[in-house]
């Protein structure tokens, strides 16, 4: 595969000139899904921290740049929804969407750092009893068996990837939209029916499919999403 892209074949979510930009990086596969992530290249020419991609590779090569608490070497990495970045000295950014369905990177601080709301898309059960859970994200996580369920949102602390609170998708609960036509807007539950989930917000009411809803808190959210 190239590790290259042609401008007119990125996704949607990433705000960049067509007509200037010829050629992209690549993201690599395995964290996101291709349309919820750009190349951490990208992100770096689009704060002004590079010019180049001889600059971009500097960055990155000097461990200036960390994902999720842990260090980026590949400018090709890729970065998207709930990530977490840390560009030295003191840039903090977490990844979400806003009301286009534009990747955005809003600014976050203290406990923020190390906290990340992860949505469950897959469960099944190990050898030894225990229960792995598979985030959207791309990663797992070994849990006790529990009420776990595709949808529900676990919180980790990261990089150590340990527990801090399980949020069910259930009515009254917080959550954002990562697709359809509300995309990047937070709102309420109020029912969930199958796949089908319908949510809230003032007298907005939207119904929408399970897979395009994350739950970001119980009255509030307990991490930044707009």
């Amino acid at each position: 595969m190239s590790r290259h892209l042609k401008a007119y074949a990125i996704p949607k979510s990433w705000t960049l000139l067509k007509k200037v930009n010829k050629w992209t990086s690549r993201p690599l596969p395995g964290a996101h899904p291709f349309e919820f992530a750009m190349p951490i290249s990208l992100l770096l020419r689009k704060l002004g921290f590079a010019k180049t991609m001889r600059e971009v590779k500097s960055i990155v090569n000097a461990k200036a740049v960390l994902v999720d608490g842990k260090v980026v070497t590949d400018h090709h990495h890729p970065i998207g929804f709930m990530d977490i970045i840390h560009i030295k000295p003191k840039i903090n950014l977490r990844g979400s969407f806003d009301h286009k369905g534009r990747l955005v990177f809003n600014d976050i601080s203290g406990d923020e750092l190390k906290r990340k709301a992860c949505k469950v898309t897959g469960k099944r059960t190990v050898p030894g009893g225990k229960v792995q859970l598979s985030f959207l994200d791309g990663r797992n996580l070994l849990v006790e068996k529990g009420s776990f369920a595709i949808g529900d949102t676990v919180v980790l602390e990261v990089p150590a990837q340990k527990m801090v609170e399980h949020l069910p998708l259930a009515k009254g609960h917080a959550v954002f939209l990562i697709g359809g036509r509300h995309k990047g807007t937070l709102m309420k539950v109020e029912s969930v029916e199958g796949n089908q989930v319908r949510c809230s917000s003032g007298k907005n009411h939207v119904d929408t499919l399970k897979e395009f809803v994350v739950v970001v808190g119980k009255d509030k959210p307990l991490v930044k999403v707009c």
